[in-house]
C-alpha cells in the first residue's frame, strides 16, 4: 500500500477530507479536483481514494497536495477498510466531503458515525440511471441521518433528489457546477490547422468520456445525418474510454467514416472548443454536463439530448436547442440549422458566454463550497 505514513503535522485551519472511489477521469472528479487546487491555501486539505489514484488523483498529488491511495483492488476488497479507519486516526479530519459513488458514500458515513468526523458532505453528481443502482439505495439509506449537508447542482435537482430519490440531509444547498472563465474563453489558439480545416469548414463535435450513459453510437448516426447534408463538414470525438474500439468500428462502417476524426483524450479543451462550431452531446443519463458549461464559456453553441438539468445550461432557442433524447432526426437538424447560419450561431455563442458568466463561475463555486466546509 502506497499511501503515506507517519505523523500528519499539526495545522491550526481546519482540516478537511476529501474522498472518493478513485479519480480516473470524469466530471465529478474533475471537480473535486478544482475544488482542492482552489481550497488547499484555505484549508488543511487532503484527498483520498479507495482504490487506485487514477490520472487525476496523480495530477491532485503532482500539485503537492496530500493524497493517500488506499489501492483497493476491487468493490469487495475490505482491506481497505482498515488502512482507510488508520487513515482517519492520523488525520483527523474535522469535514469530510465525498461524491455519490456508492462506496465513497458507505466510507464517509462509518466514518461520520464512528465519530471519527465531525461533519459529513455529500456532494450528489447523479440524477437518475446511474451504474450500482442497488448499491447506492443502501447508501442512501445509511446515509439518512448522518448527512450533515447534501450539496445538489440545481433546484431541479434538488427537487429530484429529496422527492423520487429519498436523499435526507440535515441541510441541502443548491452549488452549480463552475469552470474557470478566464481559461475557457472565447480568445485563444484552437486546433483547426492541427486538424486540417479551414477556417470555414464547419465542424460539431463531442468531448467526453467514451462511456455506454454517454451514447456516442447515437452521435455517430447524428453525424453520418449531417454528413450526408453537408458534405464540407466535418465531426469529432474528443475523448477516450471503455468503448473507443466499438465507436471507431462503428464509424468505420459509414459513408462518411473519413469525415469522423477520434481524436483521443485531449488535455487542452479550451483550444478544442475554440475549434468546433457547435457542441454535441447524446447522453441517456446526465447532471449538469461540465462539458456544455465548458463550451458555453468558449461561446460555443450546443445541441443536447433532454436529460438531467442540461435546460439549465442550455437554454433553448436562445443559447443552442435541447432535443427529446431519442429523436435521431431533429437533433441532426438543430445541429445543421447552426452550421448553416453562422450569424445566428454567433449571437447564441455571445449569449452562452454570458449565460456561463452570471451562472457557472468556478470562483463562485469554489467560495460557496468553502462556506459549507468552515461552518
Amino acid at each position: 500500500m502506497k499511501t503515506e505514513r507517519g505523523q500528519i503535522p499539526v495545522s491550526n485551519r481546519r482540516r478537511v477530507l476529501i474522498l472518493n472511489a478513485t479519480y480516473v477521469v470524469g466530471g465529478a472528479e474533475r471537480n473535486l479536483q478544482l475544488l482542492a487546487l482552489h481550497l488547499h491555501s484555505r484549508f488543511d486539505l487532503h484527498v483520498c481514494s479507495l482504490y487506485q489514484p487514477g490520472e487525476i488523483g496523480e495530477q491532485i498529488r503532482e500539485a503537492g497536495i496530500p493524497f493517500h491511495a488506499l489501492y483497493g483492488h476491487s468493490r469487495t476488497d475490505w482491506r481497505v477498510l482498515p488502512r482507510f479507519l488508520s487513515l482517519l486516526r492520523r488525520i483527523r479530519p474535522e469535514v469530510l466531503l465525498t461524491v455519490d459513488a456508492p462506496y465513497a458514500v458507505l466510507y464517509a458515513v462509518l466514518a461520520k458515525r464512528l465519530k471519527l468526523a465531525r461533519k459529513l458532505v455529500i456532494a450528489v453528481h447523479s440524477f437518475g440511471k446511474i451504474k450500482r443502482t442497488r448499491e447506492m439505495a443502501f447508501a442512501r439509506r445509511f446515509a439518512a441521518g448522518a448527512t450533515d449537508v447534501l450539496i445538489v447542482l440545481t433546484e431541479s435537482h434538488r427537487r429530484f433528489l429529496l422527492e423520487q430519490e429519498g436523499w435526507q440531509a440535515h441541510e441541502v444547498v443548491v452549488i452549480p457546477n463552475g469552470v474557470d472563465l478566464q481559461r475557457f474563453t472565447p480568445e485563444g489558439g484552437n486546433l483547426r490547422e492541427q486538424w486540417g480545416l479551414s477556417p470555414n469548414t464547419p465542424a460539431f463535435g463531442v468531448v467526453a468520456g467514451l462511456r455506454p450513459e454517454k451514447n456516442l453510437f447515437r452521435f455517430l448516426r447524428v453525424a453520418q445525418q449531417v454528413l450526408s447534408a453537408l458534405v464540407e463538414a466535418r465531426a469529432f470525438v474528443v475523448g477516450d474510454g471503455e468503448l473507443r474500439h466499438d465507436l471507431e468500428t462503428s464509424s468505420q462502417q459509414m459513408q462518411c467514416a473519413s469525415r469522423i476524426v477520434f481524436t483521443g483524450a485531449l488535455h487542452n479543451i479550451p483550444a478544442v472548443w475554440r475549434s468546433l462550431d457547435v457542441a454535441v452531446l447524446t447522453s441517456d443519463t446526465e447532471v449538469l454536463p461540465m462539458t456544455l458549461i465548458e463550451a458555453a464559456a468558449c461561446a460555443v453553441p450546443a445541441v443536447s439530448t433532454d436529460v438531467g438539468a442540461v435546460r439549465d445550461v442550455v437554454l433553448d432557442g436562445q443559447t443552442g436547442f435541447v432535443v427529446p433524447v431519442e429523436d435521431e432526426d431533429t437533433l441532426a437538424e438543430r445541429i445543421l440549422y447552426l452550421l448553416r447560419h453562422p450569424e445566428e450561431r454567433r449571437a447564441m455563442g455571445r449569449r452562452a458566454r454570458e449565460h456561463a458568466e452570471a451562472h457557472f463561475d468556478l470562483r463562485q463555486m469554489v467560495e460557496r463550497y468553502a462556506q459549507v466546509l468552515a461552518l
